[in-house]
């Protein structure tokens, strides 16, 4: 019995010697440089009170600043705003959102 868990301890002794340097030279600090993206806001609004229409004018904002001939952009709703009412009925509608290439 003392034997068996000698073995079994060699045995995971083993494993650990072989596979610690496999483990060090994977390490995500020696993986590469690190690729940060800038996130700037953006907005777009619609005097109609239509949400989709404020929507595409702020992704149409975003786009149009976005570097390159491919023009991918990643972009969250981070803010939708709006004013309605008054003497004069208004339906305006802000919708901002941040944006990366």
């Amino acid at each position: 019995m003392v034997a068996q868990r000698r073995g079994n301890v060699a045995a995971i002794a083993l494993t650990i010697l072989t596979l610690s340097p496999a483990l060090w030279f994977a390490s995500p600090l020696r993986a590469g440089k690190v690729v940060t993206a800038r996130i700037t806001s953006y907005s777009g609004a619609s005097e109609g009170g239509n949400l989709q229409e404020a929507l595409d004018a702020a992704i149409h904002n975003a786009t149009a600043q976005a570097p390159g001939a491919d023009r991918q952009t990643v972009w969250k709703v981070t803010r939708i705003s709006g004013l309605a009412g008054g003497l004069k009925p208004a339906k305006r509608v802000i919708v901002t959102i941040e944006a990366h290439w």
